[in-house]
């Protein structure tokens, strides 16, 4: 009975440090995914913004994408209303302070060129017009926020598939 209950023991301890040390390698896995010159604080905001921006794109596109593909046929003023609103949300996104000053201004000012994307958007829908303005709205918006991820060392952003 004791080597019984000995043999489970050592079982039940083979098995912890097996479970603990696939543990570990999880971990250390994860921390050598973000190279450490970009495991800052500001890198996190970024990323953080980035997703917000990505999220409140999602939560209004559908009408946008659905009466472009329906090339006219869809409802005008339901895609019209939600560019609009995309355009206005994003303004609402809230830059932490504790950034770089010229860091701050170089998102607000990349966040200001993705809502005036959305407003030409709604505006080529509306006036039917061939979106030429459209596609320059959406490349000056990637130059910037490209050239302000870059600055910190991560790569630039393409929101092509998140706003199609």
């Amino acid at each position: 009975m004791k080597k019984w209950i000995f043999s489970m023991v050592l079982v039940l301890v083979v098995v912890l440090s097996a479970c603990t040390e696939e543990a570990n390698n999880v971990n250390t896995s994860d921390s050598k995914q973000v190279p450490a010159d970009q495991s800052g604080e500001t890198v996190t905001v970024l990323m953080n913004i980035q997703m917000e921006m990505i999220q409140t794109i999602r939560k209004h596109l559908e009408p946008v994408t659905s009466y472009e593909m329906s090339e006219g046929a869809g409802d005008l003023e339901a895609a019209v209303e939600a560019s609009n609103r995309i355009a206005n949300e994003l303004r609402g996104i809230e830059i932490p302070e504790n950034l770089d000053s010229s860091l701050q201004a170089d998102i607000k000012d990349s966040i200001e060129l993705l809502a005036l994307y959305f407003e030409e958007r709604a505006a080529a829908m509306s006036e039917g017009s061939n979106g030429e303005e459209v596609a320059t709205a959406l490349e000056n918006f990637h130059q910037k926020i490209g050239e302000t991820f870059e600055a910190e060392g991560l790569h630039a952003p393409n929101f092509e598939k998140d706003v199609q």
